[in-house]
């Protein structure tokens, strides 16, 4: 997979722009984990007022990629490995379970979605090089698969548990994107993941689902405890290379 930079106007409210640029800073690698977002910096850095700044902070804190300290400020979390641990596991009974529930009621709105959301994915697929803030958009396209599979679960309490737990695993999937780098195994079971769906067959589904997140999990948790071992630590955290 190949990635490249570019340059490119800013568009939409000040605010998306502003939440857009430190979003990118903080899945680039720009800033790192543990690293404070200093608002003065970051509004002189940006050229925005502090209003702004705060709004998209605090959408950042919501999504799990910035965490608030009292009389400290903002941060980028670390995540050690019991933290990351627990997470990834509790993704992987929620969403098996999910998919479990919406096979046998999807609708056939949440099935167009679906084709609509792989179309939009071979689209990425297709092209020889992605710049970095395509990937991320492939990313986030690639998350809404499990998005509808829990709406469509017709399970209320499941589906809002599952998007809270995405938003907090959103740095943990960026880290398996860049560091991992098997985005096209990561097309792949996507791609097996609907077309279950899409035959309405459960066992097929569940087990696409248990392979993909275990395998995501346990290539992440090498990840983690390979910053452990490097650094000497007992609980490893996410560090940048």
């Amino acid at each position: 997979m190949i990635l490249h930079t570019k340059a490119e106007k800013p568009t939409g409210t000040l605010k998306q722009n502003v939440y857009d640029a430190l979003r990118g800073m903080i899945l680039s690698g720009e800033v790192s984990p543990g690293e404070q977002l200093r608002e003065r910096d970051l509004s002189e850095k940006l050229g925005v007022s502090r209003t702004p700044l705060r709004e998209a902070l605090n959408q950042l804190e919501r999504e799990g990629l910035v965490e608030s300290q009292p009389h400290r400020g903002y941060f980028v979390p670390i995540l050690d490995l019991k933290t990351a641990e627990e997470l990834l596991d509790l993704r992987l009974m929620l969403d098996a379970y999910a998919i479990a529930l919406a096979v046998d009621q999807i609708s056939e709105q949440g099935l167009e979605e679906l084709r609509g959301v792989m179309a939009r994915l071979a689209e990425f697929a297709a092209k020889p090089e992605l710049a970095i803030e395509e990937l991320a958009e492939e990313v986030r396209v690639g998350m809404q698969i499990h998005e509808i599979v829990a709406r469509e679960s017709g399970h209320r309490f499941l589906y809002e548990t599952l998007r809270q737990l995405y938003g907090r695993l959103s740095l943990l999937i960026w880290v398996d994107v860049l560091w991992v780098d098997k985005w096209d195994l990561t097309r792949a079971e996507h791609k097996e993941i609907v077309e279950a769906i899409i035959a309405r067959d459960k066992e097929r589904a569940v087990t696409a689902t248990k392979l993909h997140v275990k395998r995501s999990r346990d290539d992440l948790m090498r990840v983690v405890q390979a910053q452990s071992l490097l650094h000497g630590k007992s609980r490893g955290r996410l560090e940048r290379p």
